[in-house]
């Protein structure tokens, strides 16, 4: 044992990751059930970020820019409305615009609306001039769009600005709750693989007993008791969350046609996002780290409380 204790680190570390995997093994079923455990609680957290990160891909794909419409006074004459409309294109903000005079806003509305004969019995135009402006994408901030809408405000010669934003905001508050979900699961999950995991390395610990004892009284120290147990919880950590990976893909991949044929059916193109490789990356290195800080809390709590047996 002292001439293990001595040995090169990577050595070490070949062997026992060579005998914590033969254990693993010999115990199939037993360690199947644990990483199935542990991805089934991961998937949850992961396929919470997926359908976060999807609906955040399609508000910003499909929700059209928001415009600003604004309604000029309607006793303006034609120049007169043409010079408003010069004022409004030198507003700092704004991408583009459709001047829609009032003549055109009658015609429009006779167009839709059926009511030819009717209308034409009125004196006088009771619909106002209309200017749709598009803004910049600097300017798509709810913020900036305040600030464009108080400056056009200012402008003499016109009568109201208006908004059109509340798809957007529903869009906001609905990734907004969306993302708390897929936090709150994360949270809540990682602590069940940390119970899990912490469960099944105190069963190792109780079952080796006899073992611990012997490697105690041949000098093994402390860190290399522990290193099997570390080892262990970092591969259940890995694999369920590698197994969480391709659970979600399967998601993936079960939902696609279904949303393919949403998608065409209002003529749109969009495909689900699945899990990309930085990400995959993260999520393993993440599970390993708590499989590892999950082993070494319950490794070292309960051989302590064999030692304490045993003195």
């Amino acid at each position: 044992m002292s001439s293990m204790n001595s040995a090169p680190f990577w050595v070490q570390m070949q062997y026992v990751l060579r005998n914590v995997w033969a254990d693993l093994v010999k115990r199939k079923y037993g360690t199947l059930l644990t990483i199935l455990v542990i991805a089934v609680s991961l998937s949850i957290p992961t396929v919470s970020f997926l359908l976060w990160k999807n609906t955040h891909l399609a508000a910003t794909q499909f929700y059209p820019e928001s415009d600003i419409t604004v309604y000029l006074h309607k006793n303006l004459s034609e120049d007169d409305a043409n010079a408003v409309v010069e004022k409004i294109r030198q507003v700092e903000g704004i991408d583009s615009l459709n001047y829609i005079s009032r003549q055109e806003s009658l015609n429009d509305f006779k167009t839709w609306s059926g009511f030819n004969e009717e209308l034409d019995i009125l004196d006088d135009n009771p619909l106002p001039a209309v200017v749709m402006i598009q803004p910049t994408k600097e300017f798509q901030d709810s913020k900036k769009r305040e600030q464009l809408r108080a400056n056009l405000d200012q402008i003499k010669g016109v009568q109201e600005v208006r908004l059109d934003n509340d798809w957007m905001e529903k869009f906001t508050a609905l990734t907004w709750l969306i993302g708390h979900v897929v936090i709150f699961c994360a949270v809540l999950m990682t602590l069940a693989v940390f119970l899990v995991i912490g469960n099944s390395i105190r069963s190792d610990v109780y079952s080796s007993q006899a073992n611990i004892s012997v490697m105690k009284l041949l000098g093994a120290t402390d860190q290399f008791i522990l290193r099997p147990y570390l080892y262990t919880g970092i591969i259940y950590g890995f694999l369920g969350g590698f197994f969480a990976c391709f659970f979600s893909s399967l998601l993936i991949g079960y939902f696609a046609n279904a949303v393919k044929y949403v998608t065409d059916v209002f003529a749109v193109k969009f495909e689900l996002n699945g899990l990309a490789f930085g990400e995959v990356l993260f999520l393993l290195i993440i599970c390993s780290i708590v499989g590892y800080a999950s082993a070494w809390i319950s490794a070292t709590r309960h051989i302590r409380m064999l030692e304490r047996k045993v003195g």
